[in-house]
């Protein structure tokens, strides 16, 4: 199996070699066949990075801000923009029949593979590796995070994401707003056919329901 040039170089390759195989191309019976797990793990390792590496970039911002910042830097499409500069597909082990349907092309798959990689090298070699990795990959993206997070429109991505899946329209729904009338911080969830797909805190109710399209975009992206 041909192995992505990542960066890392890897002490047990066979970690990468699991980070590039797609759930349907699995040949080992369970998940430790496919990427799933090391995705699982990664995605865990990236909000730790993010926020380690976030906080040292941005000291003054607000605990909203960083949050929307990491939102933006975490979501699919940002992973598989990652994935896609480092020429991940062509790399992507997946079934014949997923072969077919380009799935090694797709937004999922692409973030997917990215945050197992991310996994793979915790393992591999610790988390200090990994965050340095991710650090590496995300290059200028930590330094322009309040721009993106400002300038992304995550309610119109996600609305537009789940209209090309033929689903309803997402409902937003405050639960909560605390603090005096100068300083409340709204807390506001996502629904989606009336299941809570993301959840989000600001400083403004549109903040706050910006947020929680970002964080539903990470999951279901």
């Amino acid at each position: 199996m041909k192995l992505p040039p990542t960066g890392h170089s890897f002490k047990n390759p066979d970690l990468l070699a699991r980070a590039m195989t797609h759930p349907s191309a699995r040949t080992a019976p369970g998940p430790t066949g496919d990427n799933q797990q090391l995705e699982f793990l990664g995605d865990a390792i990236l909000q730790a990075a993010l926020s380690d590496l976030l906080i040292e970039k941005h000291p003054t911002s607000s605990e909203g801000e960083l949050t929307a910042m990491r939102a933006s830097l975490a979501n699919r499409h940002t992973l598989s923009e990652l994935g896609r500069e480092l020429g991940l597909a062509p790399f992507l082990r997946v079934g014949t029949d997923a072969a077919r349907e380009k799935i090694h092309e797709s937004t999922g798959a692409l973030a997917d593979v990215w945050e197992a990689i991310l996994g793979a090298i915790f393992l591999d070699s610790g988390y200090e590796n990994a965050r340095s990795w991710a650090e590496k990959v995300y290059g200028e993206r930590l330094a322009q995070a309040k721009r993106l997070a400002e300038q992304a429109n995550p309610k119109g991505q996600l609305q537009e994401l789940l209209q090309s899946r033929n689903q309803p329209v997402p409902v937003y729904e405050l639960l909560e707003s605390v603090g005096p009338d100068h300083e409340k911080t709204f807390t506001v969830r996502v629904l989606l056919a009336e299941k809570e797909i993301g959840r989000g805190s600001g400083r403004s109710r549109k903040s706050a329901e910006s947020i929680a399209a970002q964080h539903a975009l990470s999951q279901i992206g």
